[in-house]
């Protein structure tokens, strides 16, 4: 099986604007993958489980999150009531996206003193951000409204958009801490969270492999990892390993076995172990428990958290 965290190519270049889309669930790149653009991505239909870098938690429809670049994700429906599949095997327009380049968001703060509030934001995305329900019933009217909007109305509501996901004082971090955004360390932490999100599921993978490729001596990189990410490079690299396995564990049926191999894992007991620990139920029970409907074929990946729709 074998199936590697896919790196989404966004085309045309992002440079200088902005990309908003609707999709089905699955899409090609619905299942576990990451890109260099910032994503604030609305569910429209359907629960699940969202995964986002290390975070997992539950989603359903109106949840708003922004990813920041290379920060993997995906949003995994499960076989609940809700999950309302075609004839073709689709949870049709599930899903409402609008990516945006880190080149693009620097040269506006740079040019319009009025976005300086933007900086917060996008600092705070390479955690991943989940905005708070008024505000999400909010951007839900916004997404939307940018789907048949051009020019200058187009432009306009898109910064409408950020200011808006700007000034919500409940919205909480996800993942990791993010890296402070001054000096030439958050350029070297990228490289390596790039590195890790397109590789954590081969089974050499290494914290002391990540520690050559900076010039880096093990116990000063284990250091480094720590004081930017708030928690352990082993510990990262693992949660990545496990949420890979949840998408799998829901929508295939491959044997357990196989999952935690193509998971990263080199053993089934180490599988297992971290399973329990980050999910609190074994592979098996996990699968019995999010399954999706027997007849459905295997599906790719997406997932998580409630905010209500108006």
């Amino acid at each position: 099986m074998k199936v590697k965290p896919l790196c989404e190519v966004i085309g045309p270049s992002l440079e200088g604007t902005f990309r908003v889309f609707q999709h089905d669930y699955p899409f090609p790149y619905s299942g576990w993958h990451f890109h260099p653009e910032y994503e604030i991505h609305l569910i429209r239909k359907s629960r699940g489980l969202c995964y986002v870098g290390t975070h997992a938690g539950p989603f359903d429809v109106g949840q708003v999150i922004l990813t920041g670049p290379n920060l993997p994700h995906m949003w995994v429906t499960d076989g609940g009531p809700d999950a309302q599949y075609d004839e073709a095997g689709l949870i049709r327009d599930r899903d409402l996206v609008l990516q945006f380049s880190g080149r693009f968001a620097e040269r506006c703060i740079a040019t319009f003193s009025d976005c300086a509030g933007l900086q917060a934001l996008v600092d705070a995305a390479r955690a991943g951000v989940q905005f708070s329900v008024p505000v999400a019933r909010k951007a839900w009217r916004i997404m939307h409204s940018l789907l048949d909007a051009s020019g200058l109305e187009r432009v306009g509501i898109f910064f409408t958009l950020l200011h808006v996901l700007a000034g919500d004082a409940e919205r909480r971090l996800l993942s990791v801490t993010p890296p402070n955004a001054t000096g030439n360390r958050p350029k070297r932490l990228a490289s390596v969270l790039e590195y890790i999100a397109a590789n954590y599921n081969r089974h050499s993978l290494s914290c002391n492999e990540l520690a050559a490729m900076e010039k880096m001596t093990p116990s000063a990189f284990s250091r480094f990892f720590e004081r930017n990410i708030s928690c352990s490079c082993n510990e990262y690299i693992n949660r990545l390993r496990v949420y890979r396995a949840c998408q799998l564990l829901i929508e295939t049926d491959a044997q357990v076995t196989a999952i935690g191999y193509d998971s990263g894992y080199s053993t089934i007991s180490t599988f297992n172990r971290n399973f329990v620990r980050f999910m609190g139920a074994s592979p098996s029970e996990f699968r019995a428990q999010r399954r999706l409907p027997r007849h459905r074929p295997d599906l790719p990946a997406h997932a998580p958290v409630h905010a209500g729709v108006a």
